[in-house]
Parts: C-alpha cells; structure tokens; sequence
C-alpha cells in the first residue's frame, strides 16, 4: 500500500481528514495497491497524521457511506477497494461495438443510447438532404397537378362527378383512401366520424357532409382527415 502523504494540491492527508473525513478515506483507497480491511483503512490515515482515536471514532459513519459510493466495492472478507470510472464511450466507439456484437442485452441497449443522444439535432448529410428535397419537390408536384387537373376540368364545365373521379385518382396515387362521399348515407363511426352539433350516438343513422380521408401507409394506417356528418334524422 502506497503510505499517502499530501495530495497534488498540498493538502495533507490529516487536514483532508479534519474537513472530510469520508474524503480523506477515499483518497486512502484511491492510492491502495489492493482492497483494504478497516484496521488497513485506519493505520493509513494513522500514517498520514490522523490521531488513531480520531480515526475510530469517524470509522463507522464513514463505513456506512464508503459502502454505497459508486467507485467502492466491498469484497470478501470486508475489504475495501477503490474501481476508478470507467472511460466514457464515444458515440463512434459504442457503433463499432454494437457492430462486433456478443452484447449483453443491458449494454448494447446502453450504447445504442450514446449512440441515438449523438444523432439527435445532428444535421443530415448531403445524401440525406437530397432525398428529404426530394421528397418534398414530390407532394409539392402532386399537388401542383391535381390543382391544374381541377382548373382544367372546370374550365371545360366537367361535371361534379367527372371532377370527383379525377381528384380520388389522383389522390389514390398517394395512397389516400377516402372515408364516404359527401351526400352518402352511413352509420356513426366516432374513430372516423365527427359530428356537426351536438353528440351522435354510434351505430346512428348519419349522411357524410364532407368526406375524410386515410393514409395507407406501408406499416400503419394513419387517419389524416375525418369525415364531418350530420344526424340524418
């Protein structure tokens, strides 16, 4: 055992003692070759100045707290010993383990985590921005076409109906299904109804004012709009 004599800052290990005995004896344990019993705890600070009756008199509140420090395991026999830190895993350093695998469910879930605070507010890369562009400039034109394929019906007094179908194609192509037509006579769904007025009972006899619509995604359906009905009564 390394006999501790002042720290780098000039403070012996007696005045360490005096203003924080749990202090003092962690530094006996950080500067120990191997675990320490109690009495190897107290001949250390004994050797660094502190009165042994002071040394047992402190001992068993200091005990009680050494026991729950993070960096102090208690081994066979009670014996102290010191485990420094353990170095902080960079984001890169916790993807490369995460890729050689044989993990531990625990610890892989811990690094996928370092992993997953590194990417968050991270810009995306030139690949991914491109694509995002993309995918923007392609609703931007859906919608840019079927506004054109509205206009031009209108100007050529296409009927309602004929402007319906071409509108429910056109949206068909991003995967939208429509929730009822308007005019048509259904019965009360609350997950894919909103009533106009007061409360209407499921099950009750409704007609759609407006229709709504569903996206069909790949994984999920997702309700982007509900139909508005009225009680038909």
């Amino acid at each position: 055992m390394t006999r501790p004599g002042k720290s780098s800052r000039g403070q012996s290990l007696a005045d360490l003692f005096a203003a924080d005995t749990g202090a003092a004896v962690l530094r006996v344990l950080q500067e120990a070759a191997a675990s320490l019993t109690a009495g190897e705890v107290k001949a250390a600070l004994q050797a660094g100045g502190v009165a042994r009756i002071e040394a047992d008199k402190a001992w068993p509140l200091v005990q009680r707290s050494i026991r729950d420090h993070e960096h102090v395991v208690v081994e066979p026999g009670h014996r102290y010993r010191w485990t420094p830190p353990v170095p902080a895993v960079s984001p890169a350093e916790a993807l490369e383990l995460i890729v050689a695998g044989r993990l531990a469910a625990a610890k892989k879930a811990e690094l996928a985590g370092i992993v997953r605070d590194a990417l968050v507010g991270v810009p995306p890369g030139p690949e991914m921005a491109a694509r995002q562009r993309q995918a923007e400039l392609d609703e931007v034109r859906a919608l840019a076409e079927l506004a054109i394929e509205v206009e031009e019906l209108s100007a050529n007094q296409a009927s309602a109906r004929a402007m319906i179908h071409r509108v429910r194609a056109r949206v068909k192509l991003a995967h939208l299904e429509p929730i009822g037509r308007a005019g048509e006579e259904t019965t009360f769904d609350r997950k894919r109804h909103k009533p106009i007025g007061p409360p209407i009972r499921d099950g009750a006899p409704v007609i759609v004012v407006r229709p709504g619509y569903v996206w069909k995604a790949s994984t999920e359906d997702v309700l982007i709009a509900k139909a508005v009905v009225q009680d038909r009564s």
